[in-house]
């Protein structure tokens, strides 16, 4: 039998043998925590736990598919391929597929993307007649998710909503639930509150029977959503093992809340801790900075004192540019260095900042000096446009009541059908509650059904909807390899490529289409009615990071957000200012301003040999320069524990004479003292308005601590939406005209 202890330290040993009862294990950066949830899920198996007992949830597909593999070298291929594990999003919509009639959710059902969610509340907004300003697409779609997110359905989120502009935004939300159940389609937030929806039925007790031993990844990043999903499992078994870092939370823009980590002791009574902070990433030297950078943060429950495997180590470089092009080609100059000197490649090099426009100056550097590089986050292949449409038509085969996909399948390839046609279709459709497709059929067949349509208009509407309905009628009988083809052939797909774009455009777009047709290759083994359903389930469910491919020989660009969960041996930080990180929009609320810190953090541990942070004196914004601050985060790092960057390939200690390093990098100590506590109510839909950031409409409050957290849609589409602490925020409200 495989020894599976061997090798671990002690904290990971007890970690993987705690078997029974809730067991939170913080697991600092580097410290193997993957490594110790395959061995647990191992250890439970030798131990006489049948696998389909076991449910491990990750964050990413990524993160499942390493697991998985990891897995199959421990127990074997058949053994793990019987563990249930996945992503939230994977596991719900698992779920919601088999027993989500029990809630009255249809057969068929599709997921819908952020893309195909723009789409459709535009439509609300049309038929709504609302302004463009403050409602705009994305302000909606926000709207909607936080309160998705706070568990609220429409009726409760009108309910809650007194303002004018709160009811503006309920209206929306109302009518876009009403056209996805029109669709018989979803969107990523309605997989986590079906799935509650659902374990509020007796079917939970089925789950609590199969799911025994539950383990968690990430812990640190699950929203309210998830938390209630994880503890509605839990309550069965009450074996729940959990693992994260809340150090490393910094998702809180999408909702994650690190009081859920926090709080697992009060949640789960009789809760074990375990501390790995055995770090097997770093050197000792780049710990120690990021040591004393997370040890000043306030109100952590468990401190982890990061030991590395590698000690000493050389030691973190600190420079001051004059500007952006100065900083892109000092770290031209380090990257080119570590080549020629042989002591690491291209693709072991990674220029990470706080924004995605940071980057242009280190492309345009990268690009004159011939380096080879790739910017992580730039267009990737599941959005392209043809990929997308071609995605249209598939969906159309399985769900043809999909209005999003509909018109997408009606512009691309043209059939004719003009804005005009569509815009008659839509209105038919919306005055009785019934999908395009119906329409269309209904059109084709009666000449008194969408009367606005007339002779030519008319006849291409008919074309295409018995084009249409020929392919859904063949479908099901059909693989998804065939049905691909018989798509591709009925509607002209690859001609109308050629025909639009021409040469090699229109060539590497049908390059992207046999790839996605290659994708779908990878589903023949399925039985033939479930391939297509499959097949745009997962499709729809990528992560971005999960489109993370491996690069060769380049460097890689890429944000502090992207970088979670990567690591390299040459990590140059750049851009620490106190405008990108702590970012300007966070610095009226203290918990963004902390989150930003565990930005930095997580970037820092990323570095496994050599970590080099820079910012630049000044910085040209909108065609101007501004004088820029480091940011008020350096000024935790004590003296002597940076290299100052003096030249090419040299390093001096920075001078620890008689001054701080605080003062060193320019920045002086801020006030720790908190404002006086606000005692102002907020409610869902208040109308408030920020120094700063304007006016806006409040989406949730509620009370933290001794203050109040409120979070706050504004109008200003570059601002957003907020999570702010009114002590600090200041905000005040707007009284609406009778």
């Amino acid at each position: 039998m495989l020894d599976l202890l061997a090798g671990l330290n002690d904290a990971q040993r007890t970690a993987v043998t705690t078997i029974d009862g809730p067991v939170l294990t913080l697991a600092g950066p580097g410290s193997g925590k993957t490594r110790v949830l395959t061995h647990r899920i191992a250890f439970l198996l030798q131990h006489g736990i049948a696998p389909s007992e076991i449910l491990a949830v990750t964050f990413t597909n990524k993160a499942a598919r390493e697991m998985r593999e990891r897995m199959q070298h421990l127990v074997g291929v058949d053994l793990a391929g019987k563990v249930d594990i996945g992503t939230f999003h994977s596991l719900a919509a698992r779920w919601l597929r088999r027993d989500g009639r029990a809630i009255g959710l249809a057969d068929g059902w599709l997921i819908y993307d952020d893309d195909d969610q723009q789409r459709l509340i535009k439509r609300v907004s049309k038929e709504l007649k609302l302004p463009d300003k403050p409602f705009t697409p994305r302000a909606i779609s926000s709207a909607i998710s936080s309160a998705k997110n706070e568990l609220l359905d429409p009726e409760a989120y009108a309910a809650a909503s007194r303002s004018p502009e709160g009811r503006i935004y309920a209206a929306a939300y109302t009518r876009y639930s009403e056209l996805l159940k029109i669709a018989a389609a979803v969107d990523f937030d309605d997989l986590l509150l079906l799935t509650i929806d659902l374990f509020q039925t007796s079917i939970l007790t089925r789950y609590h029977r199969r799911y025994r031993y539950i383990l968690v990844d990430e812990y640190q990043d699950t929203n309210r959503a998830q938390y209630e999903m994880v503890r509605a499992l839990a309550r069965g078994s009450g074996n729940i093992f959990v693992v994260g870092d809340d150090d490393q939370s910094i998702y809180g823009w999408r909702g994650a809340d690190v009081r859920n980590i926090r709080r697992f002791e009060s949640d789960f009574a009789g809760a074990q801790v375990i501390i790995l902070a055995e770090n097997y990433r770093s050197t000792q030297a780049i710990l120690d900075v990021a040591q004393v950078l997370i040890d000043a943060a306030p109100k952590r429950v468990h401190r982890k004192l990061l030991r590395g495997q590698t000690p000493g180590g050389e030691p973190a470089t600190w420079r001051e540019c004059s500007d952006q092009n100065e900083e892109s080609q000092r770290v031209c100059d380090a990257i080119e260095t570590i080549v020629k000197k042989g002591i690491g490649l291209y693709a072991d090099c990674a220029i990470m900042y706080r924004t995605n426009a940071q980057s242009r100056a280190f492309e345009e550097a990268l690009s004159r000096r011939r380096i080879p590089y790739v910017v992580i986050g730039g267009m990737r292949f599941y959005e392209r446009r043809e990929i997308k449409d071609v995605l249209a038509w598939l969906r159309l085969l399985s769900n043809p009541n999909d209005d999003i996909s509909m018109v997408r399948a009606i512009e691309f390839p043209a059939q004719g059908i003009g804005a005009g046609s569509i815009a008659h279709l839509s209105d038919w459709a919306s005055q009785h509650n019934t999908s395009l497709y119906k329409a269309l059929l209904d059109a084709a067949a009666d000449s008194t059904t969408v009367p606005a349509l007339r002779g030519a208009a008319r006849q291409r509407v008919m074309t295409f909807g018995a084009r249409l309905y020929r392919l859904v009628k063949r479908a099901p009988t059909l693989s998804l390899l065939d049905a691909f083809d018989e798509m591709l052939t009925e509607s002209q797909f690859i001609a109308g490529l050629v025909n639009e774009y021409g040469g090699s455009d229109a060539e590497s777009r049908v390059e992207n289409v046999n790839e996605l047709r290659r994708v779908a290759g990878e589903y023949t083994a399925l039985p033939i009615d479930e391939q297509l359903l499959r097949f745009l389930e997962e499709i729809a469910l990528v992560a971005d990071v999960d489109r993370l491919a491996a690069v060769d020989n380049h460097v890689v660009c890429i944000t502090l957000h992207q970088a979670k969960g990567l690591e390299y041996d040459n990590v140059f930080l750049v851009g620490l200012e106190d405008e990108l990180i702590p970012h300007a929009r966070t610095h009226s609320d203290p918990i963004q301003i902390e989150e930003e810190r565990r930005i930095l953090y997580v970037g820092v541990t990323r570095a496994r040999k050599r970590l080099a942070l820079s910012r630049v004196l000044r910085r040209m914004n909108y065609g101007r320069y501004d004088q820029t601050l480091p940011s008020r985060f350096l000024g935790d790092i004590p003296k002597g524990m940076l290299a100052h960057a003096t030249a090419l390939g040299t390093v001096s200690p920075v001078s620890s004479g008689t001054r701080s390093t605080t003062a060193f990098l320019g920045w002086g100590t801020a006030s720790a003292h908190k404002p006086p506590v606000v005692l102002v109510q907020y409610e869902v839909g208040d109308v408030v308005r920020h120094q700063r950031f304007g006016e806006g409409v409040v989406l949730a409050a509620k009370a933290v601590d001794d203050d109040i957290e409120v979070v706050v849609r504004f109008a200003d589409s570059a601002v957003g939406e907020k999570r702010l602490i009114a002590s600090f925020a200041r905000l005040e409200k707007v009284i609406a005209p009778q």
